[in-house]
């Protein structure tokens, strides 16, 4: 599999060249984006002309570029002022749209507990209110539950039963949560993700969360995040 992570590659050509190439309209947020990738490289800003897509399959004979997944990268050719065209290899504009929109739609909801406790009780939310059946984090669009991930210190551990992270949604769990099996005292970790659409939810439902302690054990200090999208 090819992994491209932060790759910027300019290309200076030594001869003029005219590109024959089709002309791929740039959203407005990646046509600067490029600009900025050229200005890093010494290329003024105020002399950039326009910049345009190339397809990869009509490539000026003196570009040789090999092993490029056209998936996630595309060229940019930059005309400059009186100067010879620029080219860029990025990210391509669907990559860039696809990696900002899936940032832009994620979130994260907190929720916690300080202190030892024995029993089982729900969490509190950022805001330190205590969650219950009618009382937590409202939707305020459609979404998908995606991940969930807890810190929990276990301070008393008498059987084998699991502690569980168990998340609700108007009242009803929805199947998906963290789970601690260890018979030993400590700090653990627990992590979970569930791909997109899998668990969704309606803007107006209520999340909240409760940790299930079993008899015997005890445990504080508990920290969980819920990772959500919404449309």
């Amino acid at each position: 599999m090819k992994k491209v992570i932060g790759l910027f590659v300019i290309v200076f050509l030594v001869l003029g060249v005219t590109v024959f190439a089709e002309e791929l309209s740039l959203d407005k947020k990646v046509e600067d984006f490029v600009k900025d990738v050229a200005t890093t490289k010494g290329v003024d800003k105020e002399k950039i002309t326009g910049v345009k897509q190339v397809d990869f399959n009509d490539l000026p004979k003196e570009v040789n570029i090999q092993n490029i997944d056209e998936t996630n990268l595309a060229l940019y050719e930059i005309n400059v002022l009186d100067e010879k065209p620029v080219y860029v290899v990025t990210a391509s504009s669907q990559l860039f749209t696809e990696t900002i929109k899936k940032y832009a739609q994620r979130m994260l909801l907190t929720f916690g507990l300080s202190g030892e406790i024995s029993n089982s009780v729900y969490m509190k939310t950022a805001a330190g209110v205590i969650t219950d059946l009618e009382k937590g984090y409202v939707m305020t669009r459609d979404g998908t539950i995606t991940g969930i991930s807890t810190n929990i210190e276990i301070t008393e551990r008498l059987n084998s039963n699991p502690i569980e992270i168990i998340i609700y949604k108007d009242g009803e769990e929805v199947g998906f949560r963290n789970s601690f099996n260890s018979d030993k005292t400590g700090i653990y970790s627990d992590y979970d993700t569930v791909s997109s659409g899998t668990i969704k939810f309606n803007k107006g439902d209520l999340i909240s969360i409760k940790v299930n302690v079993p008899a015997g054990t005890k445990v504080k200090d508990i920290t969980t995040l819920l990772e959500i999208e919404t449309e």
